[in-house]
């Protein structure tokens, strides 16, 4: 495990250029507590899953979109690649999967629609991470995926930067009926950035949790 703290990375971060990154936005899943579609929420008249997909595509070669087949149809509108679940009802790990599997770059950067604080500068703060080859990491080696941190050590998998060489690994552990995102992380070899506010990593469970974030 190692770790970072993202304020040491911010004044390069904004000179990161575009790398061989594939950027993804996973859709979600049921949005139970939601009552409704959580990609589709539309609070300033544009959906939470395009303010996702735009975010990436200034970094990315290209934007996919993680839906399970019952939902691949309803993404259409934003004119992407649609990625479905090789293995329905595997939750976040089951799209991680096949976005690996369809990624054609070294590089995967993944973010979910339902998380309003996350902007470019975090985006462009694990990139500049990834790029690092200093005493951070092993002997200039660099991670498999890169994740934040609360200040509390907790930890949000998502966004992620992670490569696509972890693919064997996330399928190994998918095949012993190891779902859970956390324990693959622990599993690779993860560099863990210190998020500057608990309120970057937080998420949207209801519409009512909404209010405006700042530019991103």
């Amino acid at each position: 495990m190692m770790m970072g703290d993202a304020t040491a990375a911010s004044h390069d971060a904004a000179s990161v250029s575009h790398l061989e990154l594939t950027g993804a936005v996973l859709a979600g899943g049921h949005s139970s507590r939601f009552g409704s579609n959580k990609a589709l929420f539309a609070p300033d008249g544009e959906t939470l899953i395009s303010k996702a997909a735009d975010l990436l595509h200034p970094l990315v070669r290209e934007v996919l979109v993680s839906a399970s087949h019952a939902n691949a149809g309803t993404y259409a509108f934003l004119g992407l690649d649609i990625v479905e679940d090789l293995h329905p009802d595997c939750g976040p790990l089951g799209g991680l999967e096949a976005l690996l599997d369809r990624c054609t770059t070294p590089w995967l950067l993944i973010l979910t629609c339902d998380m309003p604080y996350v902007n470019s500068d975090a985006l462009r703060t694990m990139i500049h991470h990834a790029q690092q080859s200093d005493d951070s990491f092993k002997q200039g080696t660099l991670p498999q995926a890169l994740v934040w941190q609360q200040n509390d050590g907790s930890v949000s998998p998502f966004p992620m930067l992670i490569e696509r060489r972890a693919l064997p690994v996330l399928r190994s552990r998918m095949s012993a009926g190891r779902r859970s995102m956390k324990d693959l992380l622990g599993a690779l070899d993860t560099y863990y950035i210190i998020a500057p506010s608990d309120r970057l990593l937080s998420n949207i469970n209801r519409p009512e949790d909404w209010s405006k974030p700042a530019v991103r």
